[in-house]
């Protein structure tokens, strides 16, 4: 395993969006460098296609297309001082200095490839296989993606460092009147509706939720489920299966932006994370936040983070999911201990605790 230490990290700040749209790896490297940056800007220079609003070194390198991979390949060979390079994504350049540290977040298209095209099949699976050889260190947020890292590619234990992400505790409650607009907008009455977040799609298997809500609203005609999030592979597809006399009970809202997703979670009876495979899970940690008692599946990851701030069923059961509905619409006081739990779990996650860890890996 590489050891050193160096002054200055190049950061590969590609993927860190200023948009109020990230999703994913944006967030991702959006809190991440602003933390990295925040804590040791004076050692940091960002190489990006554009320019980012921090104050902190920048070398701005205009490429419209495969930026990481042809343009960054470039640039570190004529620029021999990019010796440290952090790559925040999967996405490790063809040409890259011994000493370069990579996030690896999951390799979910092992397990759900029909949620890919070919072409981003083969392309992922050879990218993730390139950067687990060539990188240095590794960094996955979840014991999980380390051990599939072992499973699939045969991974040196060695290199891979778990560090999970952070979640931040929104600053401000939504002011009242706010809240009643939104949900006004959406029909919705505090307490009395189901939440998801997240791309409409098989991998993240909203078609099991939709179905267990089916079975759900046979006995409650009242609470409704709403899928705050767009619509990724195949997700029109999954949507044109709700039933019609289903359409006013269960919403698509598409994306939400920050402020609205807070006014979601708190005002939810339940969240409702349904996925069939996940890295990390940072909607987990948001809902905990809002203390909103959680519905996960039963994954690794979600078991890893959530720890015994959720309720569990197996991801392939819609009769599960649908049974703990009822049990949170019928029994909703038992879920405070839920919250309770998560309340506490959720306060080891911030993006200083995982800055500081990163930092510790890149620069040693």
């Amino acid at each position: 395993m590489a050891n050193f230490k160096h002054s200055m990290i190049y950061i590969d700040a590609s993927r860190c969006s200023n948009t109020t749209k990230r999703t994913g790896v944006e967030n991702y490297s959006f809190y991440l460098i602003n933390e990295l940056v925040r804590r040791n800007g004076e050692n940091i220079t960002l190489l990006t296609p554009r320019k980012i609003d921090l104050k902190v070194r920048q070398r701005v390198i205009p490429f419209r297309r495969l930026w990481t991979i042809v343009r960054l390949s470039w640039e570190i060979l004529r620029d021999r001082k990019i010796d440290n390079l952090f790559v925040p994504s999967h996405v490790l350049p063809l040409i890259h200095p011994k000493r370069t540290v990579i996030t690896i977040h999951d390799v979910v298209y092992k397990y759900s490839p029909k949620s890919y095209s070919l072409p981003s099949r083969l392309y992922l699976n050879w990218a993730t296989k390139f950067a687990v050889k060539h990188g240095a260190k590794i960094i996955t947020p979840s014991e999980a993606t380390k051990q599939d890292l072992i499973h699939f590619y045969k991974a040196e234990s060695k290199k891979i460092h778990v560090v999970p992400l952070g979640c931040e505790k929104p600053n401000r409650l939504p002011d009242p009147a706010k809240i009643r607009e939104l949900l006004d907008c959406y029909s919705l009455t505090a307490k009395k509706y189901f939440l998801y977040l997240g791309r409409i799609e098989y991998k993240k298997n909203t078609d099991t939720l939709i179905t267990a809500f089916q079975k759900f609203a046979e006995e409650d005609k009242e609470i409704k489920l709403v899928l705050a999030g767009f619509a990724g592979h195949g997700g029109e597809k999954i949507l044109k299966r709700i039933p019609p006399e289903l359409k006013n009970r269960i919403l698509h809202i598409g994306y939400v932006g920050e402020s609205e997703k807070n006014v979601l979670l708190r005002n939810a009876l339940c969240f409702i994370f349904p996925s069939r495979f996940e890295g990390f899970g940072i909607p987990l940690l948001e809902a905990m936040h809002a203390g909103t008692p959680i519905i996960a599946s039963d994954i690794p990851s979600s078991r890893e983070v959530a720890c015994e701030g959720a309720l569990y069923f197996n991801k392939d059961s819609n009769n599960g999911l649908s049974d703990l509905m009822k049990m949170a619409a019928i029994e909703a006081n038992c879920l405070g201990q839920i919250v309770e739990k998560g309340s506490e779990i959720v306060k080891r996650y911030t993006w200083e605790n995982c800055a500081k860890k990163v930092w510790q890996i890149i620069s040693t």
